[in-house]
């Protein structure tokens, strides 16, 4: 009994060891890609309780770039929307995942703020497949493949496949005359 009590107690101070460590590489990719969406802002995460982690929660704070520092809760849908992005962002830059899917996160964003996501979004997809759906032209710019639907003047609907043709260099050229049409 007294040695599983004692493997509990080490699990548990090593759990909190790498909570701990990823918590603080998290935040340090949180405050540089914060600051580098909202233009020179400031962010940082904290926890609700430092001395027993485990037994709170996570706090957000962020303070875009010409207001003041507010918990999450309290920002505008917009810098609600860029904070999470940042979020996301800091953990895909901590340890990747091979795939994102991100749904029209760049609704609530003004066009500034839309492209910086965008470009976001464009650099971290040199290490992670990205599937955007978006309506922002400036997202769409920044794609290196589109896929969707448009509805004409006329009513119809049109669906638009553009591939990026340079990235399909290492196919046969008949294959990529058929991609073309």
């Amino acid at each position: 009994r007294s040695e599983l009590l004692e493997l509990m107690q080490s699990l548990e101070q090593e759990k909190e060891v790498i909570f701990r460590e990823v918590f603080q590489a998290v935040d340090i990719n949180f405050r540089r890609i914060y600051a580098e969406l909202s233009g020179g802002g400031e962010a940082y995460l904290s926890l609700e309780n430092e001395g027993s982690p485990f037994e709170g929660g996570m706090l957000i704070k962020a303070k875009p770039k010409n207001g003041k520092m507010l918990r999450l809760e309290a920002l505008s849908g917009g810098e609600k929307s860029l904070t999470a992005l940042a979020f996301i962002f800091a953990i895909q830059d901590h340890q990747p995942s091979p795939f994102y899917l991100l749904d029209e996160v760049d609704m609530f964003l003004d066009s500034v703020n839309a492209e910086m996501v965008a470009r976001r979004v464009q650099k971290s997809s040199v290490k992670a497949q990205f599937v955007q759906i978006s309506l922002r032209k400036v997202t769409l710019g920044k794609a290196d493949h589109l896929f969707g639907v448009t509805r004409q003047p006329n009513g119809v609907s049109k669906v638009i496949i553009q591939p990026d043709i340079a990235s399909l260099g290492g196919l046969e050229s008949g294959q990529t005359e058929e991609l073309k049409t």
